[in-house]
């Protein structure tokens, strides 16, 4: 390994390190309850070795914000190219999103702010919902399933509302795939 690629994965590590603790902070105390102080001490790493991975907190909260976006994407795609007809598939995709959601957020008071009230994480979520949308209504079209788009809106938005009311992750997982096991199947003829 080249002295370069060594460097690269120390930086990497830290960079990991100070995502994942300012996350567990950000979690308990909020982006306003958070400083870089505790974040840097959180880490176990100096206040200057942090500032040399992230300028500022946004631009943590931003890399906090990215990983959690990719992760749910990835949940989703994990369920739309599993086993199963479209219904299965797509109660799957949006269930494992969901669950993914709920386990990153882990019950933190702060969820919401930390989903819509900051912009940046506002703006991520709502193109991650564009992309899943535009998959499955793509999905849905190439079934043969008129208003696709429509269809995909309803099946996004109630599984949301599952999602928000529920308690139990499992519970949650099962209403979902019911509610589109119910909506999309017969869809299909």
């Amino acid at each position: 390994m080249k002295l370069s690629e060594v460097a690269a994965d120390r930086a990497g590590e830290k960079r990991r390190r100070v995502v994942e603790a300012a996350r567990y902070l950000i979690l308990r105390h909020g982006l306003r309850g958070t400083t870089m102080e505790a974040i840097a001490r959180e880490a176990g790493m100096a206040k200057p070795t942090l500032y040399a991975q992230f300028p500022d907190k946004d631009a943590v909260f931003a890399a906090i914000v990215d990983g959690l976006t990719e992760e749910l994407v990835e949940a989703f795609r994990q369920g739309m190219t599993g086993k199963g007809d479209l219904a299965d598939r797509v109660g799957s995709a949006l269930a494992l999103q969901f669950a993914a959601l709920n386990r990153a957020l882990d019950g933190s008071p702060h969820a919401t702010e930390l989903m819509s009230e900051h912009r940046r994480a506002g703006e991520k979520f709502r193109e991650k919902d564009r992309l899943a949308h535009d998959e499955l209504a793509e999905a849905l079209k190439t079934a043969g399933i008129a208003e696709a788009s429509m269809l995909a809106d309803l099946v996004m938005a109630a599984s949301y509302g599952i999602a928000l009311k529920a308690t139990d992750e499992k519970q949650m997982i099962a209403a979902i795939r019911l509610l589109c096991r119910r909506v999309i199947a017969p869809e299909l003829g």
